[in-house]
């Protein structure tokens, strides 16, 4: 069987519609980490919080049962690496959404910075592209043209990461209590973490299309 074949197996079909459900998972996360981070009532960022943390877990069943199946298929749609690396970098990046979240929360770092918030809008923009790339894998013959959603991706991931970058620039170099410095510094961190998470996505996305588009 080729490659052409693969991809419209019963098998390649239902890995196809569980990458589905989790980008839209992760679309529903980024649209919730974004309100997060555009409000300083305290209150309401736990209920958002708390409805991250649902979606999350519901991203770990999701991983989970992509590892089912690539463990009872034989005949998968793509690189059986592939697919294991898509599953955890998918994953990667729900589990930093809902970490940055919390940290936030239980930092209680307000007001919330301008990086933060723009960071925050970056994901949302990501999020969605990220589920034009994903929808598209099903379709072989036009892998290629998928590229053009990459360099979008790559470019809000490239602003963000500099973005991070003059931010704890600035952080260093202003007088600020020390203690802001410390949280600041963590969540900064985690928001590169993040970040990087992102672009690891848009690297296994480039794979998979140079080996068979």
């Amino acid at each position: 069987m080729n490659a052409l074949d693969k991809l419209f197996t019963p098998s390649g079909n239902k890995f196809f519609s569980l990458f589905e459900e989790a980008d839209d998972n992760l679309r529903k996360l980024g649209q919730l980490f974004f309100e997060t981070m555009n409000t300083d009532d305290k209150d309401a960022r736990k209920g958002l919080l708390d409805r991250i943390e649902k979606l999350e877990q519901e991203n770990d069943a999701l991983t989970h049962r992509l590892f089912v199946e690539l463990g009872k298929n034989f005949i998968t749609p793509f690189d059986r690496e592939d697919i294991h690396y898509m599953a955890s970098s998918l994953d990667d990046i729900a589990d930093f959404v809902w970490g940055t979240a919390k940290q936030m929360y239980y930092f209680d770092i307000v007001p919330i910075d301008d990086t933060t918030k723009e960071i925050a809008n970056d994901l949302v923009k990501f999020t969605e592209l990220l589920s034009d790339a994903i929808k598209g894998l099903r379709n072989r013959r036009e892998l290629t043209a998928l590229n053009s959603i990459l360099t979008e991706m790559r470019g809000v991931a490239s602003d963000g990461d500099n973005v991070i970058s003059m931010a704890i620039f600035n952080l260093f170099n202003e007088e600020q209590p020390p203690i802001n410095v410390i949280k600041l510094s963590d969540h900064y961190d985690m928001l590169q973490q993040l970040n990087n998470k992102c672009t690891d996505i848009i690297n296994v996305l480039e794979g998979i299309i140079i080996k068979y588009g």
